[in-house]
């Protein structure tokens, strides 16, 4: 078998091309630092619906926080170093980690409803209860 110096360099001409494309074509579709929440916000208000949480990856360098509200359908990214974001990454890893649905982290319970109301007004009326018998034995004893 003779080897042509003509052939040789055109085979060496289209291999080089064919790698050229091939790194062309895979840049394109790796982008690093490329996240699905450019921007994110601190907390929302309102009933969620989703919580989608996905963590680091090559495309991304930090977690990223997804939830649905209720009345919108619309998604909203959260701030995962917000106190929103971490609450419900941690409940996301809790839930995955002792296989349970990932819902119940969507379930907020309210600061401070109907039961929470109720013990506040009794500690107050005893803090008042409590002033008024120091006050009347302080003025008592003089």
């Amino acid at each position: 078998m003779k080897l042509y110096p003509h052939s040789v360099c055109q085979f060496a001409f289209l291999s080089l091309c064919c790698v050229f494309i091939t790194v062309k074509e895979s840049d394109s579709q790796f982008v690093p630092g490329r996240c699905l929440c450019p921007q994110t916000q601190p907390g929302v208000r309102g009933q969620l619906k989703e919580l989608t949480v996905y963590p680091k990856s090559p495309s991304c360098h930090k977690v990223t926080v997804i939830v649905t509200l209720k009345h919108n359908n619309n998604p909203v990214c959260l701030n995962p170093e917000g106190p929103m974001g971490k609450q419900l990454i941690r409940c996301w890893n809790r839930a995955n980690k002792l296989g349970r649905d990932v819902k119940t982290c969507l379930k907020r319970r309210r600061r401070g409803g109907r039961e929470g109301q109720r013990k506040r007004q009794r500690s107050r009326l005893r803090i008042r209860s409590h002033h008024r018998k120091s006050s009347s034995s302080s003025s008592n004893s003089e």
